[in-house]
């Protein structure tokens, strides 16, 4: 196959340009000039781009695949207060029957300023009801699921969460990190139990990926089961992105199973273990240098101890393994890059492992260089961008500034991958990211190029896949996005506007929207034919 006529956006050292790349097989095999690359071409089709751009596909830094399919395909709760909430969970449960859980996504503050269990309590009194915060470390549950999990006015709050509690001392039925992971536990539980639902959260979520150009993505799996799920998809030809899977340190059982499980690849390949250090600033979790400015008291919640951050970070790099820690507030990156920094005074082969920091959202400028130093890299998520009022309301209008510090970590020379986090975020198209980015008004800001390398190669650096992809090259593997208009040269108002016309994973058109998005033309052995 060869696509021809083009902006070919080869994203390497050079900055180069082409108007012709040339796929045999899954790989690149020639990029220039359209004379030159048919000369080296294989005989096979040809796709006149008609002056459309080309870059390399983008990759997720940090995804949660199945739930992201759930996500969109469950009750949304965003931007509604308490009774609209009721009122869109009556419409959409309606005759269901008493005792099965009713689950809904997205509620957030100041929306939902003043949830409470007595309100669910009343509108579903014959069944258990569980409302995920949008960043998913906070759950709204009735006094049901309360009573089920054990939940009373005398439970202590557990080490790294919180029990919210009305001015009485009993429990509102909100639940904070730690304390709401019991129940992501129940249904993630249920979850696995119901093969059908999986496929359809993951065809779901595949199906949105593929129709914004995103061709990788790096997935907080954590379920053995979900593995197989993407095996099966993969033998069917039905797994239309490359997916690095994570497994959970929290759970040490099943982290055992799934880090022993067999990884073919180039499609399914082992990521890191995943840690949490602390929770966010939409619920007063993320762990501060400085106070929450209408909270003097609170500085945010660990999820342990200093001394356990420590352990964790030099059981990585004893094993040679690397993690991924997440981190949103400027103390818990603190207390990992000093993790790093300890543990590389014994095995200083730690700088090589490309430690991760997830999220970074709010990093002290003296630990940047640091960062740059011990090799770690920042995986964050510009789609939280997206709420600067609520980051001015929890961090006070100075910190809000200087928060997403892309452009001191980029000018320090810290290795910088972008990713969306949904359903942690309610949104993940790159193209959005971007736009958030290049467009935030902020000493922060980056320019497009820099945003766009980071959501290529930089993820492609942070997967340790930089050999195999995140720019167009020969020998690269052949996931491309190909994009109605160069956004380098589009005015920045607009880049959340440019459309993505194809996306090519292994040489495999997989999306293309002029066809009304057939996927799977048989441009190679072995293509599916499938309608979205």
């Amino acid at each position: 196959m060869i696509l021809r006529n083009g902006r070919i956006l080869t994203l390497d050292d050079s900055g180069s340009e082409a108007e012709a790349v040339a796929i045999n097989g899954q790989r690149i095999s020639a990029v220039g000039r359209f004379d030159e690359v048919r000369a080296k071409a294989s005989p096979g089709p040809e796709i006149d781009l008609r002056g459309r751009t080309v870059i390399p596909g983008f990759n997720d830094d940090h995804i949660h695949l199945v739930s992201m399919g759930d996500y969109y395909s469950t009750p949304n709760l965003a931007g509604k207060n308490e009774r609209e909430i009721v009122d869109l969970l009556r419409e959409v449960y309606a005759g269901q029957p008493p005792g099965e859980l009713l689950v809904g996504n997205g509620w957030d503050y100041p929306d939902c300023l003043e949830p409470h269990r007595s309100i669910l309590d009343a509108a579903f009194p014959e069944n258990p009801v569980a409302l995920f915060q949008y960043s998913g470390h906070g759950v709204w549950v009735n006094s049901r699921l309360l009573e089920r999990f054990k939940i009373g006015r005398d439970t202590p709050d557990p080490v790294g969460g919180k029990i919210v509690r009305d001015s009485a001392g009993e429990p509102t039925g909100v639940l904070y990190d730690a304390a709401a992971r019991p129940l992501h536990l129940m249904r993630n539980r249920t979850r696995m139990k119901d093969r059908e639902n999986l496929d359809r959260s993951l065809e779901k979520a595949l199906a949105l990926l593929r129709r914004n150009g995103v061709t990788s993505v790096q997935d907080n799996t954590w379920y053995p089961e979900l593995v197989r799920l993407y095996r099966r998809f993969e033998q069917t030809g039905r797994l239309t992105a490359r997916v690095s899977c994570w497994s959970d340190g929290r759970a040490p059982r099943r982290k055992w199973v799934l880090e022993h499980m067999r990884f073919s690849g180039p499609f399914l390949t082992l990521g890191p273990a995943k840690y949490f250090l602390d929770g966010t600033f939409s619920t007063k979790t993320a762990w501060l240098l400085d106070a929450y400015p209408d909270d003097p008291a609170n500085t945010g919640i660990p999820m342990g101890t200093v001394e356990w951050i420590h352990s964790l970070v030099l059981r990585s790099a004893a094993a040679g393994r690397q993690a991924a820690f997440h981190a949103i507030g400027d103390r818990a990156v603190h207390e990992m890059v000093n993790g790093v920094e300890a543990a590389a005074q014994r095995h200083p082969s730690v700088r090589e492992m490309r430690m991760r920091i997830e999220h970074g959202q709010l990093i002290s400028q003296d630990d940047i260089q640091r960062i740059r130093d011990l090799g770690i890299v920042v995986s964050a998520q510009p789609h939280a961008l997206g709420t600067p009022e609520k980051d001015r309301a929890f961090l006070g209008e100075e910190r809000a500034r200087s928060a997403y510090p892309y452009r001191s970590m980029l000018d320090a020379g810290v290795h910088l991958a972008f990713g969306s986090d949904v359903p942690g975020e309610s949104t993940f198209e790159p193209l959005l990211a971007i736009h958030r980015i290049v467009n935030r008004d902020s000493p922060e800001r980056i320019t497009v190029e820099e945003a766009l390398r980071a959501y290529t190669a930089g993820s492609a650096y942070v997967e340790l896949k930089e050999d195999e992809k995140g720019i167009i090259g020969v020998g690269k593997l052949a996931d491309l996005t190909v994009l109605a208009e160069n956004l380098l040269e589009a005015p920045p108002s607009r880049i959340k506007d440019i459309g993505v016309d194809i996306t090519i994973v292994g040489g495999r058109i997989v999306f293309d929207r002029s066809s009304d998005g057939v996927i799977g033309a048989a441009h190679n052995e072995g293509s599916a034919v499938m309608k979205e």
